[in-house]
């Protein structure tokens, strides 16, 4: 009977492993599409390729935009990062596919691979936290969580962008918190100088006394900003961080009224959008109320301040319960809010919520596993009014549609009325109700 048992489970096991090669197969498929489509049209990576030629010349990389697909366009990263792509400048510069010079081309091969590796990394990080049993469930939530990361893995390869790089880092951190080695709080530090947004993660750490991981990552940020004194000229850097920060500061009157480029998520977009009547480029005019500058500043300080709390709150919540996830889970909560939160953020930037959807998929479907003769409590599943608020937003903000396959029209009307932006703050909304359930549930496995 035992051998037989064995066999079964040898059998299952086998099944299951061949499922995820095929899975595996058809991801790296699917992959394949926005890799190549990226390297061959214009992207985000052509503003710093151009942000790079102009420190190469000790130009000024803030002062003046940058043409991309009839759209000018700042670069609002910082001076490292463009020292970084510099030596791409020096490389031969006849045009391989549609005005991409050679130097872009090869960057842009490198950085998908290098996002493509942040994407194994992230997986792995996964398998170790969840450990999906390896039978028809474990299978089923791989292809769940495939399903559900394959659109902004797709967005931000195709527009070459850096929020895989910043979950990454931010994911690295939080797993390896207890560490006394700076290696692992390197990619957070180098997220926080490249876009800034991550320093949210930062003020985590603080909020949760972690003063090792916390001082390791600040002095990082400090290196790298130092860091191009060592090799530029010192005024002329100087000149480029006093430029940066001109650039970044989150009360510059574009960061609060959004109306320069259409398609922004964030709650700041959806005030401008919504209640101000503004024109707003690219975009159709809605008129529902009519709210100036100081109004649009107030209500989105409000509700950053609302976000602040209620992470806060989380941290407090959490504070009795020892859970070896705790931080990890604590992380996830502060990372989706980020998208929301600060200003100009677009649809790949929902990529944040990322590790927060990873334990929804992981207690939708996996929650009260076990011997079914077992009697389960309430408390074991996630209710249904959370889970049809989070697919309802989930829905909005294209987790579970792929709007690029949707006609231009409606793709337009999806982008016009930000309509991935409500789903963001719905799903967000729920994530907190969630969060809820989540103490309720650790505290009830607690006790039995």
């Amino acid at each position: 009977m035992a051998k037989f048992a064995s066999l079964v489970v040898t059998e299952i096991e086998k099944s299951y492993q061949k499922g995820i090669r095929i899975l595996t197969w058809i991801f790296v498929g699917l992959i394949a599409w926005p890799f190549l489509r990226s390297i061959s049209t214009n992207n985000d990576l052509n503003i710093f390729y151009g942000a790079a030629q102009r420190l190469v010349s000790l130009e000024n990389l803030y002062s003046k935009p940058y043409s991309a697909e009839g759209w000018q366009l700042y670069y609002y990263y910082s001076p490292l990062f463009a020292t970084l792509l510099a030596p791409f400048t020096f490389l031969p510069q006849f045009v391989v596919t549609h005005e991409v010079p050679f130097g872009l081309f090869i960057l842009k091969i490198l950085w998908n691979c290098l996002n493509l590796y942040f994407v194994f990394q992230l997986f792995q990080f996964v398998r170790g936290l969840v450990n999906p049993p390896k039978k028809k469930a474990g299978l089923t939530f791989w292809i769940v969580l495939a399903l559900v990361s394959y659109r902004w893995i797709f967005l931000n390869l195709l527009y070459g962008q850096m929020t895989i790089l910043i979950v990454w880092g931010v994911v690295r951190a939080f797993q390896f918190l207890q560490s006394k080695k700076p290696k692992y709080f390197t990619g957070l530090a180098f997220g926080v100088n490249l876009k800034i947004l991550p320093i949210f993660m930062v003020g985590q750490l603080f909020l949760m006394k972690q003063w090792r991981a916390f001082f390791i990552t600040v002095s990082l940020v400090i290196a790298m900003i130092l860091l191009p004194f060592a090799y530029l000229p010192f005024q002329y850097h100087v000149e480029l961080l006093q430029s940066w920060m001109m650039n970044i500061n989150p009360f510059s009157k574009n960061h609060i009224v959004e109306l320069g480029e259409g398609g922004f998520i964030d709650f700041g977009a959806l005030v401008t959008k919504y209640l101000t009547g503004l024109n707003i480029e690219g975009e159709e005019r809605v008129a529902w109320f009519s709210m100036g500058a100081s109004g649009v500043f107030i209500t989105t300080q409000v509700f950053r301040l609302l976000v602040l709390s209620s992470c806060c709150y989380w941290i407090w919540k959490f504070r009795n319960i020892s859970d070896e996830k705790k931080s990890i889970l604590l992380m996830s909560i502060f990372m989706a809010s980020i998208p929301l939160a600060f200003p100009h953020q677009r649809d790949y930037s929902l990529f944040m919520m990322w590790p927060l959807v990873l334990f929804i998929v992981k207690d939708w479907l996996m929650s009260a596993q076990g011997d079914d003769s077992t009697l389960k409590s309430k408390l074991d599943f996630i209710p249904t009014w959370i889970k049809l608020g989070l697919f309802i937003g989930a829905f909005l903000m294209g987790l579970v549609v792929f709007f690029e396959a949707l006609p231009f029209d409606i793709r337009a009307w999806i982008s016009g009325y930000r309509i991935q932006g409500i789903g963001g703050l719905i799903f967000l909304l729920f994530g907190h109700c969630y969060m809820n359930w989540k103490v309720k549930h650790l505290q009830h496995e607690k006790t039995i």
